[in-house]
């Protein structure tokens, strides 16, 4: 019965305990348990960049007040078709750059005289270059799309951690709600500042019209010199 007794307290001062503290303090506490614990699955389920380092302590220093913004995801979308469709019509116009070009080098071989040679030749080094322009235009137009693809995928990849939605993700209303905090971290090197980029999104359940239930995730870590050099 005195075990039952005291485990029921201990229960009730974790509770207590955690439900005082702030929604990102939950986060951080969580994720340096599983640090401790050396559990790489929680940490790569609550962290953009699982960070792990052998600590004694942690601390939270401060922390920023939170930021509202629109959830980025549909706009992301949105440019991301943009970038397709840019893509697309430039390879097709290299593909036609290139049909003009063989077209005008079976030309120059059917070709009878210098002068139309020479004619056909011009035609040739003028039609070389401007193949050779746009097919640098759509390695480049391949290169932002791929880029933005990445960036669509690791932002849904973030919205499925702090909400657990995985499907249809853009065609919801919300904010993001980012805040930044600075973790005195006690390691083997003694204490070393970081800062911890936490974000979570709140997203319009379009059945119950009420936020779904989300937490903060962490986008980013990094020592706080260097978070801060790049302000």
């Amino acid at each position: 019965m005195k075990k039952v007794l005291v485990l029921a307290a201990l229960l009730f001062l974790i509770v207590i305990t955690t439900s005082c503290q702030k929604p990102e303090e939950v986060t951080l506490s969580k994720y340096f348990q599983a640090m401790k614990a050396k559990d790489r699955d929680t940490m790569a389920a609550m962290a953009a960049e699982p960070f792990a380092v052998e600590f004694k302590s942690w601390k939270l220093v401060s922390s920023e007040p939170p930021v509202y913004e629109d959830s980025a995801l549909p706009k992301m979308m949105e440019d991301l078709a943009a970038a397709k469709k840019k893509k697309d019509d430039q390879i097709l116009l290299v593909k036609d750059k290139k049909d003009a070009l063989d077209l005008k080098r079976t030309e120059l071989g059917e070709a009878r005289g210098g002068r139309a040679k020479a004619e056909i030749q011009k035609a040739i080094a003028a039609l070389e270059v401007e193949a050779e322009t746009e097919t640098a235009n759509y390695k480049r137009d391949q290169a932002n799309f791929t880029q933005m693809k990445g960036q669509v995928e690791n932002e849904k990849k973030m919205i499925s951690l702090s909400t657990n939605i995985d499907q249809n993700q853009e065609l919801l209303a919300g904010k993001a709600v980012t805040t930044k905090c600075v973790v005195k971290i006690d390691g083997a090197g003694g204490e070393k500042e970081y800062v911890f980029t936490l974000r979570k999104y709140e997203l319009i359940n379009p059945v119950t019209n009420k936020v779904s239930s989300n937490r903060y995730i962490i986008l980013k870590i990094q020592p706080r010199e260097e978070a801060e050099a790049a302000q």
